[in-house]
């Protein structure tokens, strides 16, 4: 009988000895497959969409952009993507989206306002304080804001994009330093001339504002003047123009 090689024998336990993983871990890997899958199930499908700021834009219309189905997982909702669809209604200036768990979608909309009613040949371009092409229209309607006259533009950009006019720019500047109490009484700005322009109020007085030297100071006292008009300090039959170009009082000519 051959006497046993110890030095094989050792070779042979260590081949066929198995290798265990260790118990902690595989507890980690069912935590993780777990967690993967309750993140991925049902219970996180999207049931409620909230709208906020939507003032003039419809509820439908917003969804519609948004694309969203019941069966999308909220938590893994691609933001980015839903603000970007969104954003394409040039009504929309900014989108803020907030997940709350387990299943509702808050959206935030602030909307481009229109300040300005822009003259053009197809008939009145809605303009919005930072200057863009919100929508056009064939009749003024409703909107209580300036009508924009004497512009002249060598291209016109469609709805969604900005105007690029210096002269727009002035305007949007005009009305942006004026009080929204007493801009809602006037009627039209005219901007045939950088040097000499004018407004008319809802009552037909014509306004001589000049060039946009002491912008501020002249607006102030149109501000005055327009609200004492509006509580019937001065009667506004009587009133031919209001000339704010010179420095000091504004001159109120008054018809003869």
């Amino acid at each position: 009988m051959e006497p046993t090689n110890i030095n094989e024998y050792r070779k042979v336990r260590k081949k066929t000895r198995k290798y265990k993983l260790p118990t902690y871990f595989i507890y980690f890997l069912l935590i993780i497959v777990g967690v993967y899958f309750f993140l991925h199930s049902p219970f996180f499908n999207i049931k409620n969409i909230e709208i906020m700021g939507n003032n003039n834009l419809e509820e439908a219309k917003i969804l519609d952009l948004c694309q969203i189905n019941s069966e999308q997982n909220l938590i893994f909702l691609n933001n980015r993507k839903i603000v970007e669809s969104i954003l394409v209604n040039p009504m929309v200036k900014n989108v803020e989206l907030k997940k709350k768990l387990p299943n509702t979608l808050e959206i935030t909309i602030t909307e481009r306002v229109p300040v300005a009613l822009l003259v053009c040949p197809d008939g009145f371009i809605q303009v919005s304080e930072d200057g863009y092409f919100l929508a056009l229209l064939k009749n003024i309607g409703h909107y209580a804001i300036p009508v924009v006259n004497g512009i002249s533009m060598d291209y016109l950009p469609g709805p969604g994009q900005k105007i690029k006019n210096d002269t727009l720019l002035t305007v949007l500047e005009i009305i942006k330093q004026s009080d929204p109490n007493t801009l809602k009484y006037i009627a039209e700005i005219n901007m045939a001339e950088d040097s000499n322009i004018l407004a008319y109020t809802t009552l037909g007085i014509e306004i001589k504002l000049g060039d946009l030297e002491r912008l501020e100071e002249k607006l102030y006292n149109l501000d005055l003047i327009l609200l004492e008009l509006i509580n019937k300090t001065i009667e506004s039959e009587s009133i031919e123009y209001i000339d704010l170009r010179f420095a000091g009082p504004p001159i109120v000519k008054k018809k003869i």
